[in-house]
């Protein structure tokens, strides 16, 4: 039998119903001890993942020792405040079999999917978060949000499957104006009530539900199919309203900012110093607040296009055309960007650590899943990506690793974090890529 803080005590005396609220016991609390919601329910467990271009440098940021205790290298420098809470990993790869390496995607799609891709620019199946955005995000408002820092909305790694890539907001006013504007209700208010349209949204699918309920009762086992795929977006509408019209249950003490104001956002590293933290501000009120589940971060597109005002290549092509130093063995400049991408990361990871919640933060409640495209960019190499996890998972993880992945797939990290965020399954991925072996060391 569950318990939680509502469980009561119930017996009869001279037929009337007595009840006795338990005490606070520790079998309401979870594993770790971590506070509970007013309804007793756990704090929930988000997922987020932050995409990057173009790698990094091997020799500068793959720690020389292993597990607990790894030395921080010069381009995981930015991440040293969170060093505990990250788990590294090294030597990871992609294989692609009979498919080419679709150059600056292979790498990307075949970690958020662990399926190498078929096709350039779209995704074979659907991507990690959506799938764990099925289990987690069932009765918020939002089934996941995806954010682009660098203002198109086409660099989303958030994909249904096939040419079925979820938009991204593409500035910080479009994001808040998505997740706090129109429609939102302060759960951290003492007045919370639903919005009126929301009720008004609800009578008009009840109407069309009942329609559809009656023309599914007259069609052939083809067109019903056909017809069911068709309402899919139907039913997730009634999903999100039936979440707007009940008050999230949180733990988080958050303050809802004003709106921000319109800004440049571009591949300008500049202004993605500005926007990054927030929109990552926006996505972590938004977790906190119960909004969504899943948030998904990009600070640029698969082959890079952020540049420094005054640098006449810009990191893309300066991984192509820069030369190797002889002395150092590796290329300065796009070193350099390398470790602008962890400070962005870093980012990131500040704001979901800045909110406290229950005995930790929403960092800790949270697994943050960073990805990129390439190893070596200058040859578009797919063995070593590197792979950081952020975040606990609400107990599930151990962190503070550093992995040595020694060509091991991709997707063994993916099926880790799944394993991780509650899901049940016993492998992931397609041909070399498929795995039933996770990073189980990791797994509390």
């Amino acid at each position: 039998m569950t318990h939680n803080r509502r469980f009561v005590l119930r017996g009869m005396f001279r037929g009337a119903m007595a009840t006795v609220a338990l005490p606070f016991l520790d079998c309401f609390l979870d594993s770790k001890g971590q506070a509970l919601a007013a309804t007793g329910q756990r704090i929930p467990t988000r997922f987020n993942t932050f995409f990057y271009g173009l790698g990094l440098t091997k020799s500068l940021w793959v720690p020389k020792a292993t597990g607990l205790n790894y030395e921080t290298t010069a381009q995981l420098k930015p991440l040293e405040p969170f060093k505990q809470k990250i788990n590294v990993f090294s030597g990871m790869r992609v294989l692609v079999d009979d498919n080419p390496n679709f150059q600056h995607w292979s790498g990307a799609a075949a970690s958020a999917t662990g399926i190498a891709p078929s096709k350039n620019a779209q995704f074979d199946s659907k991507t990690i978060d959506q799938t764990i955005a099925d289990v987690v995000s069932r009765g918020v408002r939002y089934k996941s949000v995806t954010a682009a820092c660098a203002g198109d909305p086409k660099q989303s790694y958030s994909s249904l499957g096939g040419a079925n890539t979820l938009p991204a907001e593409a500035s910080p006013l479009s994001l808040y104006t998505r997740l706090f504007g129109p429609g939102f209700q302060d759960p951290s208010k003492g007045d919370w009530k639903p919005d009126p349209q929301i009720m008004v949204q609800k009578s008009v699918l009840s109407v069309v539900s009942e329609d559809r309920k009656r023309a599914m009762q007259r069609l052939g086992a083809t067109d019903r199919a056909r017809m069911d795929q068709y309402f899919t977006s139907l039913r997730e509408a009634e999903l999100q309203v039936a979440a707007e019209l009940k008050r999230p249950d949180i733990v988080a003490n958050v303050t809802i900012p004003a709106a921000p104001e319109e800004m440049p956002v571009n591949n300008a590293l500049p202004n993605l110093h500005k926007v990054t933290p927030l929109m990552a501000r926006f996505g972590a009120l938004a977790l906190a607040t119960d909004q969504t589940r899943v948030f998904n971060l990009s600070v640029s597109e698969p082959g890079s296009q952020i540049f420094v005002p005054g640098d006449p290549l810009g990191y893309h092509q300066s991984t192509h055309e820069e030369p190797i130093d002889p002395v150092l063995g590796y290329q300065p400049k796009v070193a350099e960007y390398n470790v602008r991408s962890m400070e962005l990361y870093a980012m990131m990871l500040k704001e979901l650590d800045a909110i406290p919640e229950g005995d930790g933060t929403l960092l800790d409640h949270s697994l943050v899943f960073a990805f990129t495209d390439v190893s070596f960019a200058k040859i578009h190499a797919l063995d070593g990506i590197p792979i950081l996890l952020a975040g606990g998972a609400s107990g599930r993880l151990k962190t503070g690793h550093h992995i040595a992945g020694d060509g091991s797939p991709v997707s063994r990290v993916g099926l880790t974090v799944q394993k991780a965020m509650g899901l049940s399954l016993e492998s992931w991925g397609k041909g070399s890529m498929e795995t039933k072996d996770a990073f189980t060391e990791l797994l509390a």
